[in-house]
């Protein structure tokens, strides 16, 4: 079984991009690419710095278009975030805001002047998808953490099931499926069933619709 540390090292590499297309059924949506940037230091802590952007296209405007932006700052020792941003841009909504963590007092201080409470270790969106990628999780293994998204806060438990084969366009995948409970902002991942724990198909919730992304290529800051 791989240590926390190393499992981190490796869910967690500088200059990782992941680029997915976003499916809504047969339909193509639009694009999801998740990077990991260099680490920075929130206080006095260093932190892992990752990023998502989300674009639901113009050519599927018919229905619903947005760009959003998602970044986390987690704990380098347990991504545990510290600190969470997000940026929404839909047809007739705009709204940017950010989020400091503050373990101490348990509350998350957002940028408006809320102060919402949080567990001790609560996670964003962002922090929870690669948090899963450092878990050495079989089938029927469970994990249990705190969620905070958007204002609230969840109990999620997620059950690792049978793996599968999952095809996309980057390649065919032996993945497990981390399924969480229902009534939460997260979706089934599928993560390769290596030491690399690729998410190689993710199923979130957009605008009322709950679509799937799908990996389309792996590169690194070298390579580009």
């Amino acid at each position: 079984m791989l240590s926390i540390f190393v499992a981190i090292a490796i869910a967690a590499v500088p200059g990782e991009r992941l680029d997915y297309g976003l499916r809504y059924g047969p339909v193509a949506l639009g694009t999801l690419v998740l990077e990991t940037l260099e680490p920075e230091t929130v206080g006095t802590t260093e932190c892992w710095h990752f990023r998502a952007d989300l674009e639901l296209t113009r050519s599927f405007s018919w229905v619903f278009w947005a760009n959003y932006r998602l970044e986390s700052w987690c704990r380098v020792s347990d991504l545990v975030t510290l600190r969470s941003y997000k940026r929404t841009r839909e047809p007739n909504f705009r709204a940017e805001w950010s989020a400091d963590f503050d373990l101490g007092q348990l509350v998350a201080r957002y940028s408006d002047g809320k102060a919402i409470p949080i567990q001790p270790d609560a996670r964003d969106l962002l922090a929870t998808w690669y948090y899963f990628r450092t878990l050495p999780m079989a089938p029927g293994d469970t994990v249990k953490t705190a969620l905070h998204v958007d204002r609230r806060n969840y109990k999620l438990v997620a059950v690792a099931r049978t793996a599968k084969t999952v095809s996309t366009p980057a390649g065919v995948y032996d993945c497990i499926a981390v399924v969480p409970n229902a009534g939460g902002p997260l979706g089934t991942v599928y993560l390769s069933n290596d030491e690399e724990r690729v998410p190689v198909s993710i199923r979130t919730r957009i605008g009322g619709l709950v679509v799937s992304a799908f990996l389309r290529s792996v590169s690194y800051e070298e390579e580009r």
